[in-house]
């Protein structure tokens, strides 16, 4: 399965998905994807890539273990942060009225698959 599958399989098989974006820690996309074409979701993911750096630092110094997901809710839609690898996560934009439970199943669904991509 390609990356843009993925990710496209991630937004539309949500009401309420609005984009994905496959990122590497670095900032650099592998692959995105909007329902609408024209969202920015490659600056989502660069942006809250850097909030999953403070994360995983704090983490680190607590002693709490592994970032493995990152759920942000905000007035205009959520965002869901899911890590594939070390090196690699999925940032997943949903609208307020999506079934954020759902998504997280996708978004864990789609993380697995990325995951045997990157592997291979």
């Amino acid at each position: 399965m390609s990356f843009l599958e993925i990710v496209k399989e991630l937004v539309t098989g949500l009401p309420g998905g609005i984009a994905a974006t496959i990122m590497g820690m670095d900032g650099l996309p592998i692959q995105q994807y909007a329902a609408s074409g024209e969202y920015d979701v490659e600056t989502v993911g660069v942006e809250y890539g850097k909030v999953i750096d403070e994360i995983k630092h704090a983490s680190t110094l607590l002693n709490l273990g592994e970032v493995d997901e990152v759920m942000i809710n905000t007035m205009g839609a959520d965002v869901l942060l899911k890590m594939v690898t070390p090196e690699y996560y999925i940032a997943f934009v949903v609208n307020k009225s999506a079934n954020i439970g759902k998504a997280r199943y996708l978004i864990r669904k789609a993380s697995l698959k990325a995951g045997k991509e990157l592997s291979s």
